[in-house]
């Protein structure tokens, strides 16, 4: 698994440049909020194996650290079939637990991975820590709009050198995952001059229980460009949502009100058995109606054609049967 970060690296626990969990801190990049180092992470049984990518000290294109690694992303994905996913996630989440998070991903639905990984647990004292949280999700956004641009640029890189025949057997898609806070994070980054309709390479994007004002989401996700479809989670009873709506406006991904983007799609799961209050919808809930909507959606494919919801044409949102 990829692993793209601008969290502060641990240099005492990279011994040659193989470390652990442990590799990468809690602060951001001493260079700088914008500044990307890439490490390849296995798991073994409950042990992670860290592989910091080195960087030779005159990068040019070709010599960028993050040429060969896509190019490598992209070549397995081609070679076993796989399609990819890129993942950021939310607040409050350590190193260690974005790597586990993006490892359940990849080995429960079956796909390749790239971790965006930002420095969203400071420390401290909630709501303080949460404000200071939201403020690293606004610095970082171009720690993103780098890795995508790099992505965009060196996948496509690769395609052109192979042939057209094996390019038209070729069905692997690439798709996009922000999780609770890290839609933050996404929002910024699309308001931000910054963009330049980078998410066209994504055949789907997910905006899982978005933890972002719902009364002007529309504002950014109307903004967005992607290769066909655009996803948003709701869970009414969202217990990690209710805690910031102490702070803060009603969340995305906890309301019905206000679904008038024409872009996105919405889907309620708050009405699926096993769904309660859970946050997490894609790694905690065993539903297989859920499963199967990520399993769908992650892999590049129709979350409508999905069994087992209803589209509720006053909400103009899609609702998952209850039994």
């Amino acid at each position: 698994m990829l692993v793209a970060t601008n969290r502060n690296i641990n240099k005492d626990n990279f011994k040659n440049g193989v470390g652990d969990e442990k590799g990468f801190g809690e602060q951001q990049n001493e260079k700088g909020s914008n500044e990307l180092r890439f490490a390849r992470a296995e798991k073994a049984g409950d042990k992670w194996t860290l592989a910091l990518v080195p960087e030779p000290k005159d990068i040019t294109p070709e010599t960028a650290p993050s040429k060969a690694e896509f190019e490598n992303v992209a070549k397995q994905c081609f070679t076993h079939k796989k399609n990819c996913v890129l993942y950021t996630h939310g607040y409050n989440k350590p190193f260690w637990e974005t790597l586990e998070q993006a490892w359940l991903i990849q080995e429960r639905y079956g796909v390749e991975v790239v971790l965006f990984s930002w420095p969203s647990n400071t420390g401290g004292f909630p709501p303080i820590e949460y404000r200071a949280a939201r403020r690293i999700a606004q610095a970082s956004f171009g720690a993103l709009d780098s890795l995508l641009e790099k992505f965009s640029l060196f996948t496509k890189d690769w395609a052109i050198k192979q042939s057209e025949k094996s390019l038209l057997a070729c069905n692997t898609t690439i798709n996009f995952m922000a999780h609770s806070l890290g839609n933050y994070l996404f929002e910024h980054y699309v308001l931000s001059q910054a963009y330049q309709e980078e998410t066209r390479l994504f055949t789907n994007i997910i905006l899982s229980q978005a933890d972002v004002n719902s009364n002007d989401h529309t504002k950014w996700v109307e903004k967005l460009v992607t290769g066909q479809r655009i996803y948003i989670t709701i869970n009414e009873n969202d217990k990690i949502l209710s805690l910031s709506e102490n702070v803060s406006p009603p969340r995305l991904g906890k309301t019905l009100a206000n679904l008038v983007s024409t872009k996105a799609q919405y889907f309620d799961f708050t009405q699926g058995k096993g769904v309660g209050k859970k946050h997490q919808l894609w790694g905690e809930v065993k539903n297989p109606t859920v499963k199967a909507f990520y399993d769908s959606v992650l892999n590049g494919r129709r979350g409508d054609d999905v069994a087992g919801f209803t589209y509720d044409a006053l909400l103009k949102a899609y609702r998952i049967k209850s039994s």
